[in-house]
């Protein structure tokens, strides 16, 4: 990519892969599920950090009552 011109040949080879992916998602259950995993852990982890960042004494609370909560 030089001037924000795409050659042809960087289209070409992103729609394979593409359709390869396609096709790996329809016939293997288990590349799709790990997929999904990834994004969810993804999606995950970069919520706890949203909620980190506002707000650290969200983490700080015990909320198993088995055990006493050292604060």
């Amino acid at each position: 990519m030089h001037d924000n011109i795409i050659e042809s040949t960087a289209v070409y080879v992103l729609l394979i892969i593409y359709m390869l992916h396609i096709g790996i998602m329809k016939m293997n259950q288990s590349y799709e599920v790990a997929l999904k995993k990834a994004v969810a852990s993804y999606c995950e982890v970069k919520e706890l950090k949203r909620l980190a960042n506002e707000d650290i004494s969200h983490f700080h609370y015990n909320l198993d009552t088995r055990y006493p909560s050292i604060e």
